[in-house]
């Protein structure tokens, strides 16, 4: 019953924020160890780490555009799902690959220093914030236009109840999209690096430290189709637990009744061959 493109998408969305976070941990890792090794081997297993590092880094914001794609796509038309589920996995996964080729392009021309982790040059840095830019202002544009449909969805005619209850509606449905579409990340889309550094980096350990997990947790753990294949789940283990016991029992107490009626024969047995003595 979850095996749907929706399902499928949260997926690779939540598959790419654990890849982004153990980048996360390996560039650190790698970076600030204090081994002090120097040699061609570390500096090509450093250079390949960066290199990952900034593959998962653009996929995750990718995955987080295809989230919007589909879901204003759904909204929009009526379509069969599984028709563009190829094309959403060429977005999330493939455009980050050709962007991720031409930074390790442009850093062998025209950085190629120490472990790839300075930005001295700007067509590097461009290559990977350009596309990451240009993801979150089209997930913001899509936000935008997402909540505009569902207000005119609550303000129409065929909905009923009160204009409380449809705001109410309207506001958890926004504040449910924001952390799925990732729209904070708008707030130091522009920022030079240099002025909002401190204050980017306050944010990203406030906000983007937690988006997965609450990401999971809204789409997946309180979902109320994946508590009810996990409640049938459960049971289904429970019942089958339950006539495993059983069958041991009734073995063993079949085992038990054979035995008796073996005592009782052997038993029989000798007393007639002690009778006939």
């Amino acid at each position: 019953k979850l095996r749907c493109t929706r399902n499928y998408i949260h997926l690779n969305l939540f598959l790419s924020f654990i890849l982004r976070a153990i980048s996360v941990l390996l560039k650190d890792v790698t970076l600030y160890s204090d081994s002090g090794q120097c040699n061609e081997t570390a500096l090509t297993g450093c250079r390949a780490v960066l290199i990952f590092f900034q593959y998962f880094i653009v996929a995750n914001f990718y995955w987080l555009l295809v989230e919007g794609l589909y879901l204003h796509t759904l909204l929009v038309v009526f379509f069969s799902e599984n028709k563009y589920f190829v094309l959403y996995m060429l977005i999330g996964w493939g455009i980050p690959t050709i962007f991720t080729i031409m930074w390790t392009i442009t850093r062998i021309y025209l950085e190629d220093d120490d472990c790839w982790d300075t930005n001295k040059h700007s067509i590097p840095w461009w290559t990977i914030k350009g596309p990451i830019i240009a993801s979150i202002i089209l997930n913001f544009l899509l936000f935008i236009s997402i909540v505009r449909i569902l207000i005119q969805k609550l303000r129409s005619p065929d909905i009923g109840g009160k204009d409380h209850s449809q705001y109410k509606r309207l506001a958890k449905s926004t504040l449910l999209l924001i952390p799925l579409l990732g729209v904070h990340y708008i707030v130091f889309a522009f920022f030079p690096d240099k002025v909002s550094e401190e204050y980017k980096m306050a944010f990203e350990l406030c906000f983007g430290s937690f988006q997965g997990f609450i990401v999971a947790v809204l789409y997946c753990f309180l979902n109320s189709e994946v508590q009810a294949e996990l409640k049938k789940k459960w049971r289904s283990l429970a019942s089958a637990c339950h006539l495993k016991s059983d069958y041991s029992k009734h073995r063993t107490s079949i085992s038990g009744n054979g035995s008796s009626r073996r005592n009782t024969r052997a038993q029989s047995f000798l007393q007639t061959e002690t009778s006939l003595v």
